[in-house]
């Protein structure tokens, strides 16, 4: 711990004048805190080695001033940047909120700032972000899924950057993954509901190429139905657009369409959301005469009537463990596995 005490005797200084338009220097907050510019940096730069008081001089003097922290040159000069980038496939999407903002704090309560991105679960427009991103120098990558293309995969490599993929279980992470097993979770969510006396489940899948995640919940749901010998009819996988109306349009398919269908399975709690409240609109009871699960657990899943039975994610965990390890790994002292497996569980409430 380091400190620097201002000189006995010495009165506050005050702002410096400066000519319109100028910005505070980092020699402008030293004057004011009465403290070297190197002191000035090492608070910037690691404020856990500098004492309370100075510290809190120096951010006094930082208010009193307006005084910026140029970060590109500091990337520059140390080839290492306090910015932490993390990409997501959508920001709309309350299944990831929670862990952005487990992601976003535990960054913060470090002296870290995060950058986000939204892929739109396309894993070219992934490549393009980070293209502009690891040109920032930033201090670590938080990435979704386990699918990147091969340039992606070379840019992260080049940049020699920690990364660490979320929300999935690859078998070959880049460098470190915290998530959960997308297809054991649907396999035993499909076999739940087997469990539970339904006979004739329709999946309701995501139209997206490159998303890993739903690929793997309907290899997990496709396992189940044949394991259980359960009705394979293709007609009962259901392909939409992600959204609340899509899965609206599901279930109307699914109640015009395929006689007999005694639950739906969709593979998102979005998508089932649409699909229970479109049950109700034509007179169906949920679960009475169709049952509904989700995938997510999402905070409104519980507040539904019925409330939606689903895949419970520890969304703030992944969050978390993601952030810390990231962290560690910056600094060199991360030891753990590179497949951390924050597991899941299955939900059962009054919609199933």
């Amino acid at each position: 711990m380091t400190s620097e005490s201002p000189k006995p005797g010495r009165k506050a200084a005050r702002p410096p004048a400066r000519a319109q338009g100028s910005m505070a220097t980092m020699a402008d907050v030293a004057r004011l805190a009465d403290v070297t510019t190197m002191t000035v940096s090492r608070a910037l730069r690691t404020p856990d080695k500098v004492s309370p008081e100075t510290l809190e001089r120096i951010e006094k003097a930082i208010r009193m001033c307006g005084f910026v922290p140029n970060y590109a040159a500091r990337s520059l000069s140390s080839q290492r940047s306090q910015v932490i980038v993390a990409l997501f496939p959508t920001m709309m999407n309350s299944v990831f909120s929670g862990t952005i903002q487990a992601i976003s704090k535990y960054l913060s309560d470090n002296h870290y700032h995060l950058l986000l991105g939204e892929t739109d679960f396309n894993i070219h427009k992934e490549e393009d972000l980070l293209s502009g991103f690891v040109g920032w120098r930033p201090a670590g990558i938080v990435i979704t899924g386990g699918a990147h293309t091969a340039r992606t995969k070379e840019l992260l490599a080049n940049s020699e950057v920690p990364v660490v993929e979320v929300w999935n279980k690859p078998r070959y992470p880049l460098d470190v993954s915290v998530g959960f097993s997308n297809a054991q979770a649907s396999y035993e969510m499909t076999r739940s509901l087997h469990g539970w006396g339904y006979r004739r489940i329709a999946f309701v899948k995501i139209d997206s190429p490159h998303n890993d995640r739903a690929r793997q919940r309907l290899e997990g749901h496709r396992r189940a139905v044949a394991e259980l010998g359960l009705d394979a009819d293709p007609r009962l996988e259901i392909q939409v657009r992600f959204g609340m109306h899509a899965g609206s349009e599901a279930m109307r398919h699914i109640l015009t369409d395929l006689p007999g269908v005694d639950a739906v399975f969709c593979s998102s709690d979005t998508l089932a959301v649409g699909a229970l409240m479109e049950a109700q609109r034509n007179g169906r009871k949920v679960p009475g005469d169709i049952a509904v699960a989700g995938f997510g657990d999402v905070e409104l899943a519980a507040e539904l009537v019925p409330s939606l039975t689903t895949v419970h994610v520890p969304r703030v965990e992944i969050g978390e463990r993601a952030a810390s390890i990231l962290l560690k790994r910056i600094a060199g002292t991360y030891e753990g596995p590179a497949v951390v497996d924050c597991g899941f569980e299955i939900v059962r409430r009054e919609s199933a």
